[in-house]
């Protein structure tokens, strides 16, 4: 296998956005139950201007003209937030031309291939009073139907854990895959599986249960009368909502949120104790898009685009829910009531964690590195057909060609430059024949990395696409042989893995990583 001395010519496809929401994010599966659980009392709406709590319970007061508090992440509990949102709630709505003039990139189809151009919001603005029409229904939301916490914090029973939706039979052999690497890596945090109605079968729950007597399981299904979010599922489609719903109504008073494809590279629980986390209360970490300046969301959250920033990748999401229970509620409802509005600018439950904290005016925790694409290196290039001139200065340049399936995520700590997470979310995209190829004769699928040479520098861009792989270099491959989806940084070179994560190929074979070829 070689790395390229320099960037890969690439055929880079611009996808339409029904594909990217069917394979580029992780749909959550659907879900049965292993023990009931207590009846509510009932969902009492709480009255936001109630005796609110004082907004100088933070490390600094209101300021007097807007009494918003200008560090509000560091307020201690959920309730210290309720004058906060009464003066978010107060702030003057800002335009569509206020909210773009933030970001000023000059290539737009290198920043954002999400949607195409002619996406009609992407196309033509949305009108400054759809806007405010719009951002008058959270403001209600969050003035006369948040959720009590004090209701509700006695559900929140124990402090730590790691909480799953899955249960289909391809989500819980993956789930297996996680619990062995979180074996290696000595971690004791329980585990908590969300799932929908009958697909989870009790036989399915016992079984992991015996498989791992030392681990602590907890199961929840999220069809069931007795959640404090009460949520639904759209049968054979994505259902976002899933994950949002989850973390709600997690036991977990600190949940981390983590995708079935999702492997940790190092325990998780020491994610709880960063410098960031203890400073924000939350972790997000990003995606390899950024969200477009014409986005409906930034004017409807009353937030400047922000060329800082990526959009959000919720792969992993670590929470405390004491102190953001109002802000979940308010993703929630982005993601479940007002769904089918909002999902046509927003990637499903990702972006609506983001944009919830971006409303409420409250600042979220990140790693200071952006994330590195992983994946595998052929050598050919294998779409389009190349003119000789092309063939010929690829042949000098020694190219390969580069297909990243898998996000590694970093540590949040400035200090700490280690990977944290290897989130595979187009690994299931790659077809079986070329998953063997790859393991029998190249070494596996865990092969290379890019990585920005600015991924401390958010706000510098880097060209990122997600391309069509059709894997013409494999050898017999078969007519009908699925297309795979590839992340690409294009003008990286792609480099040996083992320089970030080293042996983890091997650590993938050990956990059972390649269970799908054993069908």
């Amino acid at each position: 296998m070689a790395f390229p001395k320099r960037p890969t010519r690439v055929a880079a496809a611009v996808l339409l956005t029904t594909l990217i929401c069917l394979f580029y994010v992780w749909a959550p599966d659907r879900s049965a139950e292993l023990q009931a659980q207590s009846t509510l009392p009932p969902n009492t709406p709480l009255d936001l201007f109630q005796e609110p709590s004082s907004a100088a319970d933070a490390d600094g007061l209101p300021d007097p003209e807007t009494e918003l508090v200008k560090d509000a992440h560091k307020l201690p509990t959920a309730d210290s937030f309720l004058a906060h949102f009464q003066a978010v709630t107060r702030l003057p709505g800002m335009t569509m031309a206020e909210a773009k003039a933030g970001c000023n990139w000059p290539a737009m189809h290198e920043v954002n291939f999400q949607y195409a151009d002619n996406t009609d919001w992407a196309a033509q603005d949305r009108s400054d009073s759809e806007l405010e029409a719009r951002r008058t229904e959270w403001h209600d939301f969050i003035n006369n139907d948040l959720l009590p916490y004090e209701q509700y914090k006695d559900r929140f029973v124990q402090e730590r854990g790691i909480v799953i939706v899955a249960g289909n039979q391809q989500s819980m052999k993956r789930v297996a895959v996680i619990l062995r690497a979180l074996d290696r890596l000595g971690s004791h945090l329980p585990i908590e599986i969300h799932y929908w109605d009958d697909e989870l079968s009790w036989d399915a729950m016992q079984s992991m249960v015996n498989q791992w007597p030392q681990r602590m399981f907890f199961f929840n299904d999220l069809s069931a009368a007795s959640n404090i979010l009460q949520t639904n599922h759209d049968g054979f489609y994505i259902n976002y909502q899933l994950k949002t719903a989850a973390v709600i109504n997690s036991r977990f008073a600190q949940p981390l949120l983590l995708d079935s494809d999702n492997i940790p590279v190092i325990d998780p629980e020491e994610l709880y104790d960063s410098a960031t986390y203890a400073e924000y209360g939350t972790l997000f970490w990003p995606d390899i898009a950024r969200t477009r300046p014409n986005n409906p969301i930034w004017p409807i959250t009353n937030t400047r685009c922000r060329m800082d920033e990526y959009e959000q990748e919720s792969g992993q999401l670590l929470v405390d829910k004491r102190r953001f229970f109002y802000h979940l509620q308010l993703a929630a409802w982005f993601n479940n009531q007002h769904a089918d509005y909002y999902n046509s600018f927003l990637l499903g439950d990702k972006d609506m964690f983001r944009f919830a904290w971006h409303a409420l005016h409250t600042r979220y925790g990140a790693p200071h590195k952006w994330l590195t694409s992983v994946g595998t290196l052929s050598d050919t290039t294998p779409t389009p057909i190349p003119t000789p001139a092309e063939a010929e200065a690829e042949a000098e340049a020694d190219l390969s060609y580069y297909c990243g399936h898998t996000f590694a995520q970093h540590h949040p700590d400035e200090s700490d430059s280690r990977v944290a997470f290897l989130h595979g979310g187009l690994i299931k995209t790659l077809s079986r024949d070329l998953i063997r190829w790859a393991r029998d004769s190249r070494g596996g699928i865990f092969q290379a990395y890019k990585r920005s040479p600015h991924d401390a520098l958010p706000a510098e861009n880097v060209h990122v696409a997600i391309k069509w792989d059709p894997a013409l270099y494999l050898p017999n491959r078969p007519d009908d042989l699925p297309v795979a989806m590839c992340t690409d940084l294009n003008q990286v070179v792609a480099r040996p893995l083992d320089e970030i994560v080293p042996g983890f190929e091997a650590t993938f074979r050990e956990i059972g990583g390649y269970w799908m070829l054993d069908d």
